[in-house]
């Protein structure tokens, strides 16, 4: 939830606005009704009890208050707390569960499904789902199981363009790059270069040690900083766990060559007395104190850590020479770079309804609502005139509202945040409504409204705007792995593989020597196939060519 917060608190504060996607004819738009519309509309408000993934939500905000007003509902909120995963748990062994709608990953929604605790939605759909219809059009049947039922909403991806506050996650600090003019970064040897020239002229700052590279920890657990990089270096589709292979295969990336010649780069780095020695035992404190020191040159850094709140700090003391750059880096030039994929769909925290619902057909318009563009720009946007304005025929954030953020981050929740907040809900950053006007406050102009003088000075090196542009071209895949949920009879063997991998992932980067390299590569590879590797591999290309298979089908 944090991460999310961050990222659209931060957008919002640069004053963000979203990008495209067809004009689309929104039923709703002219018939703002929602939940309520039509002549059945019933006097008095309809109790939607919700399930609520945020705890610093409540109904009475201004945005909750529209949304209950235009879709006559009273929202009754049942929030989770504590961890999710346990809760959902929890509600399907007592069928207590909220009574009209639930808000699950794909995996629970499955979980559900087979326990008759929600409802097949096609029915529903078909009488009152005017806007997901319109929406989907011909992709329509991507909602379906695979018994042709439907049992979650999520919205399509219907836009034609890169989100614009995406960026690469190989971050060069800016006095790096002017000391060594600028230089054209392509792949890893080449930054390699770039550091160990830097840092041999500058190999202490305040009577510190410099470190040429490090990463992050945001939750201070050990993987976060050592797969990520793998699937970005090596230029393939981020599948978690796993890499999808030529043949269509479902291969972990644990024992992947590529995973063997990422370390071999960390390796390079650690016998050169580059690597950050406590590489491996990162924390998020500890990382902050680091870079706002000035001791980080260079670094596999998300934007949604870096920026939002170390940057903050280092720009609040005017220290912008110690910002960071963001590239995609290789480790071979020649690599196909496929790591900025989209979907489209966009199913994550797919919504459902209760089995246990006295009155799903208004449910079903509530979530119907969320499809048109009205409700979009509500939930995106906020209230007119007093989160966002018209200027020109087209929305931007109020410089009130910036303010407000500016000062306080939690007036998303007390202003503008829904129980649809970084939920399947919500259309794609680039996204364009039927009006031609963005569905988000995130657009490349309003990224670009965030920079300061010395970001804009580094990017017009490179003649570039904003850092979006250095990215490849964006790679349509038909599912995520991540998306598809987890195979419970896998558990134990993916847990025992990656202790594996986190136990020896440090002996293969502090390796002395390259043949001590590959005697820890050889060990380590055949205890994951003790630990049942190849199993684990079979199930899930099973799980990939049936998700995949199922697509073909219905996109062809």
């Amino acid at each position: 939830m944090k991460k999310s917060l961050i990222i659209l608190t931060l957008a919002l504060l640069a004053g963000l606005v979203s990008a495209c996607s067809e004009g689309n004819n929104d039923p709703a738009a002219s018939n703002s009704g929602g939940a309520g519309t039509g002549g059945d509309q019933p006097k008095e408000p309809v109790v939607i009890q919700s399930a609520n993934l945020f705890p610093n939500l409540t109904a009475d905000n201004p945005v909750m208050q529209e949304l209950a007003k235009r879709t006559n509902v009273k929202f009754d909120l049942v929030t989770v707390t504590g961890d999710r995963n346990q809760k959902f748990d929890v509600w399907l062994a007592s069928g207590d569960y909220p009574k009209d709608t639930l808000v699950l990953k794909p995996d629970y929604i499955a979980k559900y499904r087979d326990a008759g605790a929600i409802l097949p939605l096609e029915d529903l759909i078909e009488e009152y789902g005017t806007n997901i219809k319109a929406k989907y059009g011909e992709y329509f049947d991507l909602l379906k199981d695979e018994d042709g039922h439907i049992y979650s909403l999520y919205v399509p991806n219907i836009s034609t363009e890169a989100a614009p506050q995406q960026q690469a996650s190989f971050a060069v600090r800016y006095d790096v790059l002017e000391d060594a003019g600028y230089p054209e970064i392509k792949t890893l040897d080449q930054l390699f270069e770039v550091l160990k020239a830097y840092y041999e002229k500058h190999p202490t700052i305040d009577g510190k040690k410099m470190i040429p590279f490090s990463g992050f920890s945001y939750n201070n657990k050990g993987g976060e900083n050592l797969s990520a990089p793998v699937f970005a270096a090596s230029g393939l589709t981020d599948h978690g766990k796993f890499k999808i292979d030529d043949d269509n295969n479902a291969k972990l990336i644990y024992d992947s060559q590529e995973l063997k010649s990422y370390y071999s780069f960390l390796n390079k780095l650690y016998n050169a007395g580059m690597l950050d020695i406590e590489f491996f035992t990162l924390n998020n404190d500890g990382m902050t104190k680091k870079i706002t020191e000035g001791r980080v040159l260079a670094g596999y850094f998300p934007d949604w850590y870096v920026q939002p709140e170390v940057e903050k700090v280092m720009r609040a003391s005017g220290d912008t020479g110690n910002l960071f750059a963001y590239f995609p880096l290789l480790l071979d030039k020649n690599m196909e770079n496929n790591t900025f994929a989209s979907l489209k769909t966009r199913s994550n925290w797919n919504w459902a309804i209760s089995a246990n619902s006295k009155h799903p057909e208004e449910a079903i318009k509530l979530l119907d609502y969320m499809f048109s563009d009205e409700a979009q720009i509500l939930i995106n946007w906020g209230i007119e005139g007093v989160h966002y304005e018209v200027k020109d025929g087209k929305r931007a954030v109020t410089e009130s509202y910036k303010q407000q953020l500016a000062n306080n981050p939690d007036a998303l929740w007390s202003e503008h945040g829904s129980i649809f907040y970084g939920t399947s809900m919500y259309f794609a950053h680039g996204t364009k409504l039927g009006d031609g006007d963005y569905a988000t406050p995130t657009t490349k102009e309003s990224v670009k409204s965030g920079y300061d003088d010395r970001t804009n000075e580094v990017l017009s090196q490179y003649g570039k705007e904003v850092w979006s542009d250095f990215l490849p071209e964006l790679n349509y895949i038909p599912a995520s792995l991540g998306q598809l949920g987890e195979l419970e009879d896998t558990r134990g063997e993916l847990a025992r593989i990656e202790q594996i991998w986190l136990k020896e992932s440090a002996n293969l980067v502090f390796s002395k020597t390259q043949e001590q390299f590959e005697q820890v590569w050889t060990r380590y590879v055949a205890a994951l196939e003790q630990a049942g590797a190849r199993t684990v591999e079979d199930k899930y290309t099973a799980l990939w060519k049936s998700a995949t298979d199922r697509y073909s089908a219905i996109m062809k």
